[in-house]
């Protein structure tokens, strides 16, 4: 065997047991906090919070959301060091309340877990307030649906009729519209 080839089989087996003696980082020691520490959702729609993790190293993190209540879906990627967005998406049908969620954040064999408040807020009820024209022609009708659509009155339905005797047209038209909550 050739002198560098002799020595590139030393180093070689130099190297390897070299490396057999460290041990290998199969089990990262790092911290998890979540932000905010109560998160909150309505029914119907999407939130976000932080989880932070803080580690010497930079290996990849598994999390996974455990205790959620039903209908609420958790869209939690791959993570890393730093900070991290988790997603939280509550269906229109999600249970409502107050639910303590864990968060588990793995990295090799080590898992941290942290747990956090999750309140989910019933969809709100749409308030309604509700208004009746009448008109004397079909013109008259379209212009008070005009004016009133400019205030954000929705049509309903129109009833037509001829009243009295002599059969006169008269035109009543409903419309809706949605209150808010300062009203």
């Amino acid at each position: 065997m050739s002198q560098p080839a002799v020595r590139a089989a030393l180093l070689f087996l130099l190297i390897v047991g070299v490396a057999s003696r460290v041990p290998a980082q199969v089990a990262p020691e790092f911290v998890i906090s979540v932000s905010p520490s109560i998160v909150t959702v309505t029914q119907g729609a999407m939130v976000s919070f932080t989880v932070n993790v803080a580690v010497n190293e930079r290996p990849r993190f598994d999390f996974a959301l455990f205790r959620l209540p039903s209908g609420v879906i958790a869209q939690a990627p791959s993570g890393r060091a730093g900070a991290n967005t988790i997603v939280l998406t509550a269906l229109p049908n999600a249970a409502t309340g107050s639910f303590s969620v864990e968060l588990a954040a793995t990295a090799g064999n080590n898992t941290q877990t942290q747990t956090f408040t999750l309140i989910v807020k019933p969809l709100p009820l749409t308030q309604w307030e509700y208004r009746m024209e009448r008109a004397k022609t079909e013109q008259d009708l379209e212009s008070a649906a005009a004016g009133l659509g400019l205030q954000s009155w929705e049509l309903v339905s129109v009833v037509y009729r001829e009243r009295g005797s002599n059969g006169l047209p008269e035109w009543t038209a409903f419309f809706k519209r949605q209150k808010h909550p300062h009203e």
